[in-house]
């Protein structure tokens, strides 16, 4: 079973490799970080990415230990390393599960670790800098567990400074859990973590000062993160889990039916979270090429470089934002959901002190998007646009239409007063 499965792995990573740039739902952010580090990495590693977030993104709002090593090799392979980036993360994920866990090497154990939720989601969704920061983790648990507590630091350090939205909760409740298991080794491990928190706090302040964090609002952010961490979770409970369980298991001789259970179990959470992760348009990316519609458009006199775009768009996975940010445009938000703030606004005034406050300049409403979204903002473009009087009437900007097409409509928003 563990074979087929690592068999069935390593044919998911050459579907992936084969693309130069392999699209899914968190995919593309990490192109376009890893695209701007290296475009900028003659004064050293940039902190600000002003062609996103209407010009107040930081280029490591995460992905610390990925998106600076793709970055200084991307002249060298192109968008390629991000793929390949997106395998060694995965890799790395199994190969230091084993190592940190021993009890899962062999048998059900391995099999079950193969078929880890958070890994076929990870992988599939393409969540490099959440990979990444996992398997510095579980070098970190490993480098512990065999008493090299100076290099667990450092490894656990780079983790949380990774991913901090993620990997540091679930770091903390790792040490609170051996804290409390293991009172003797309570005073040194606090000391390590509280040395490990230290070292991440600079990115942990990244986090906190990227504009996603204002831009929504506390309860968008809380339910945010219990959704995002509900599965991700597993990429540690798991094996701990696993680890746990093995000798009572063999003690009880019962493990023969119990290693089979442990797996189905698995392989059943994964069909349940299928259709609420959208794996199915991320399984479909294996073989999806990159939609180029937007560089069709790019080549028209309609397309403005230099301005602020904001793009209202599906089933693209987010390719048209780094395809206008290569080509000089702006983007009024970051490429995080949050950010991008779906939504509908209660009065054109409102919606015009939105877009005004992000600078927004052109704003595209692709085919599909209200059908999907069901907001209101469309139907506002186009009651603006149709207005006739010349006083700003209370609304901060001006709407013109510029462009009415079967893929797409484009507006332009001005001052107004």
């Amino acid at each position: 079973m563990a074979v087929a499965l690592v068999a069935g792995w390593v044919w998911v990573a050459a579907l992936i490799v084969r693309h130069a740039i392999f699209v899914s739902h968190d995919s593309m952010i990490s192109y376009a970080h890893v695209w701007w580090i290296s475009k900028h990495l003659h004064g050293g590693l940039p902190l600000h990415m002003p062609v996103l977030d209407h010009g107040q993104a930081y280029a490591f709002p995460y992905g610390f230990v990925p998106w600076a090593t793709a970055g200084l090799l991307r002249p060298l392979f192109g968008d390629r390393i991000v793929t390949v980036w997106f395998v060694v993360g995965a890799a790395g994920v199994f190969a230091a599960t084993f190592w940190a866990f021993p009890e899962t090497r062999r048998g059900w154990g391995a099999a079950a670790v193969l078929v880890n939720p958070a890994l076929v989601a990870g992988l599939l969704i393409g969540q490099q800098p959440f990979l990444w920061a996992s398997a510095l983790l579980l070098v970190a648990i490993g480098a512990w567990r065999r008493g090299w507590k100076k290099g667990a630091t450092v490894l656990a350090a780079l983790a949380q400074a990774t991913h901090p939205a993620i990997v540091l909760p679930l770091a903390a409740l790792l040490v609170v859990g051996v804290a409390i298991a293991r009172p003797r080794e309570r005073r040194t491990l606090l000391a390590h973590y509280a040395v490990s928190l230290v070292a991440a706090s600079p990115a942990v302040w990244l986090v906190l000062a990227s504009p996603v964090v204002s831009d929504t609002s506390t309860l968008t952010k809380v339910a945010a993160f219990f959704e995002t961490i509900g599965p991700r979770c597993l990429v540690l409970a798991v094996p701990v889990a696993l680890a746990l369980l093995a000798p009572r298991l063999k003690a009880d001789g019962w493990h023969r039916m119990a290693g089979p259970a442990v797996v189905a179990a698995l392989i059943a959470t994964t069909a349940i979270l299928w259709k609420p992760l959208q794996l199915p348009w991320a399984y479909r990316g294996l073989w999806r090429d990159p939609n180029t519609s937007m560089v069709r458009f790019m080549a028209t006199p309609a397309f403005v470089p230099g301005t602020t775009y904001r793009l209202l768009r599906i089933a693209d996975g987010k390719i048209g934002m780094y395809q206008l940010i290569q080509h000089g445009a702006r983007l009024d938000s970051e490429f995080f959901p949050e950010s991008v703030d779906r939504r509908s606004w209660p009065s054109p005034a409102a919606y015009g002190a939105f877009l005004r406050g992000r600078g927004v300049q052109y704003v595209m409403v692709w085919g599909g998007f209200d059908l999907v979204y069901r907001t209101n903002e469309h139907a506002l473009l186009r009651r603006m646009a149709a207005r006739e009087s010349p006083s700003c009437g209370g609304i901060p900007v001006t709407v013109e239409t510029v462009k009415i097409t079967r893929p797409y409509e484009l507006f332009r928003i001005g001052p107004c007063g």
